[in-house]
């Protein structure tokens, strides 16, 4: 797909809030798709999930990647995308990443970090993902950070539809949670589920194109 047809895509993609959001068959299905080792999962179905859940999605109601905003002490919060396998390449991990980014600046949060975990079978190619995007961290830290607040408080949110609604961030109860690094599968988280545990992600990084 070329990076014409990648921003088409994006552009047509929906970005709802989930006002009570749960373990359910759609994230059962898009997180669990990520490799091995890239997180851990062990939601019962039907369990409430920490933090703020939003899902991508296509014209046709087709749910292709969720993310998640966890806000954490100090302003900041730790964020965990994933997209549905079929869908990687093509962009979707970057449209759930700004408008992460974007609903973090809105809330007046100064920092959104991720974890990546040692068992990450991608996970270079992940801290490169992200380092392109503007995240950093310092030598072995698995934590790479970006600064979205202060006076960028109150840029605009990305291109593209969407149906979100800012709603008070909750706070989270235990760490938090990445994916796998393929194209938004970030993450994909048990208890501490998705988004929520003490190492983070994306999903599948390949050749970056998430």
């Amino acid at each position: 797909m070329t990076e014409s047809q990648d921003a088409r895509v994006r552009l047509s993609l929906s970005w709802l809030h989930e006002v009570d959001p749960t373990w359910d068959a759609d994230k059962r299905h898009v997180i669990g798709s990520v490799p091995p080792g890239a997180l851990e999962v062990s939601y019962a179905p039907g369990a409430r999930l920490p933090g703020d859940w939003w899902m991508a999605s296509t014209p046709s109601g087709s749910v292709v990647g969720y993310g998640s905003l966890d806000a954490t002490w100090g302003g900041d919060a730790e964020i965990l995308l994933a997209v549905r396998s079929s869908a990687w390449g093509q962009g979707v991990g970057s449209f759930i990443l700004a408008h992460l980014e974007a609903e973090a600046a809105l809330r007046g949060l100064n920092y959104v970090y991720n974890r990546i975990p040692d068992s990450h079978p991608r996970r270079e190619r992940l801290r490169s993902w992200l380092e392109a995007r503007g995240y950093s961290g310092s030598g072995a830290d698995p934590t790479l950070r970006k600064l979205v607040g202060a006076d960028r408080a109150r840029r605009p949110a990305p291109a593209g539809p969407t149906t979100a609604h800012a709603a008070p961030s909750r706070s989270a109860t235990g760490g938090g949670s990445g994916g796998d690094g393929r194209d938004g599968a970030g993450g994909e988280p048990g208890e501490r589920g998705p988004g929520h545990e003490e190492s983070g992600g994306y999903v599948d990084v390949e050749h970056h194109q998430y």
